[in-house]
């Protein structure tokens, strides 16, 4: 059974934290620097307009092509139970030089997603048991054209609750996910800021 999603992993600065948070506490005209709802409440940051822009924008926004990729990622299963995966549709910009990253879903039905994994390469399986599928000439193509819906920065600093109330003011609510792991909600900007201790901090922009 496959999730509906479709994942696009950007690497980008390592000031990239600083830079979308700043730009979203300044209050000028230049909408290209500013993290906002348009009208039509597709929210714009980093350059890139969610329900709007392609993976060919984020291409020429963070000025770099797209390696894309299948991924099947291991659920966790049973003793006895047939091993079972979640895939996503993953590209990387490895030609920028740090360990930020920007993860960017797109728009996919999970019938579609099966069909670019029938028409992917033969399977890698890596030593964690996840498997990568190169994609068929056909999809690499069809990637470009496809629409972002979330934005997710995974910062290369890691990230504490002082550090995104003094870049994002105070949060309208913050939640305890589980043991190690808080989410801080800021709507306005579509925003939810998550702190993981055992894994990687993550921002994570939405449309409404």
């Amino acid at each position: 059974m496959w999730k509906i999603s479709l994942a696009l992993i950007v690497i980008v600065g390592s000031a990239t934290f600083y830079i979308t948070s700043s730009v979203y506490k300044q209050s000028g005209e230049n909408t290209q620097q500013r993290t906002f709802f348009d009208d039509n409440q597709h929210l714009h940051v980093m350059g890139i307009v969610l329900g709007e822009s392609t993976v060919r924008d984020a291409e020429i926004a963070f000025r770099s092509r797209a390696d894309a990729a299948v991924f099947l990622y291991p659920k966790a299963n049973q003793e006895g139970q047939e091993a079972q995966y979640t895939g996503k549709l993953e590209a990387y910009f490895p030609s920028i030089a740090d360990h930020s990253k920007v993860l960017l879903t797109l728009q996919l039905t999970d019938a579609e997603l099966e069909a670019v994994r029938q028409r992917s390469t033969r399977p890698r399986v890596y030593p964690n048991g996840v498997i990568r599928m190169n994609l068929s000439s056909e999809d690499i193509l069809a990637v470009q054209r496809m629409v972002i819906t979330e934005l997710s920065l995974i910062p290369s600093v890691e990230l504490n609750k002082e550090m995104i109330i003094a870049q994002f003011g105070e949060p309208e609510k913050t939640i305890t996910t589980k043991a190690n792991t808080t989410a801080y909600t800021f709507p306005k900007i579509g925003l939810v800021a998550t702190i993981n201790e055992d894994a990687k901090d993550k921002l994570t922009f939405n449309n409404p």
